[in-house]
């Protein structure tokens, strides 16, 4: 741990001697920005100039130098600006662990894209790296996943399920899933998608809310709140959820993601 952190500071420590990222950064929300219209070889030089005096294996240095010119490609040439340090270091590090073609390797990359694209970098907060690393391959698959569906059809994946309600001790247990659209086979390890639901919450990015409200299920076959007959028990009750992004996780997958 405290070798990756020494290594992130010391890429972060070069390029604010070598590049003036501060006012670059700054600038990119300004018309008329200096660091516009830069090349992919001269935006990747001048990256690859604040890295020189960082000591890296010569197949890392290879890695990164690919890296770069993808991520500096798919930003429109008019639009390129020198990425902030506090994004472009930890980002870099975070590659060191990933194969080239992983999901969590795509999410680093367009998340460096957006930091050195004008019209991109204000979805590029400096934490966003931080949560990548903290990603599994199925997380950063399901979270793809999800923000399809909300672009394509403006909607989350749905959970429906039932609990049987105990009158002595006013307790719900034994949940039956009725219908659950999350996509557990595109997981390498389908098994964990309630632990990936926790984690991903605690990083704040998603949560199941309630997308209607619960119906109570009687002890005579019905459903509902329509009719009151006092005569009647509750045995348990329906739950309908929605797994959707929270603001801060919308956020993270516009700059994480390709532009639509």
């Amino acid at each position: 741990m405290a070798e990756s952190a020494d290594l992130s500071t010391a890429i972060a420590t070069e390029l604010a001697k070598q590049i003036p990222i501060k006012d670059a950064y700054n600038d990119a929300l300004k018309p008329g920005a200096k660091q516009v219209g830069m090349l992919v070889e001269d935006l990747t030089k001048v990256i690859l100039l604040g890295l020189a005096p960082v000591q890296f294996v010569a197949a890392l240095q290879d890695r990164y130098r690919v890296f770069l010119d993808t991520s500096v490609r798919r930003v429109p040439e008019v639009d390129r600006v020198i990425p902030a340090q506090q994004i472009l270091g930890p980002v870099l590090e975070g590659i060191k662990y990933e194969p080239e073609d992983s999901p969590i390797s795509e999410m680093f990359s367009q998340l460096l894209s957006s930091s050195m694209d004008k019209s991109r970098v204000q979805n590029a907060h400096p934490a966003f790296s931080q949560i990548v690393r903290q990603l599994s391959q199925d997380e950063a698959t399901l979270l793809n996943s999800m923000w399809q569906l909300l672009k394509e059809e403006s909607r989350s994946y749905r959970q429906q399920f039932t609990q049987a309600f105990d009158g002595k001790t006013a307790t719900f247990s034994n949940a039956e899933m009725e219908l659950d659209e999350v996509p557990r086979h595109i997981l390498v390890f389908p098994e964990n998608v309630e632990f990936y639901g926790q984690h991903l919450h605690a990083l704040g990015i998603t949560a199941f809310f309630d997308s209607a409200k619960q119906e109570p299920l009687w002890d005579d076959g019905t459903t509902g709140n329509d009719v009151i007959d006092y005569g009647r028990a509750q045995t348990g009750v329906r739950v309908f959820k929605e797994l959707r992004f929270t603001d801060v996780g919308r956020k993270f997958m516009a700059a994480v993601s390709p532009p639509t």
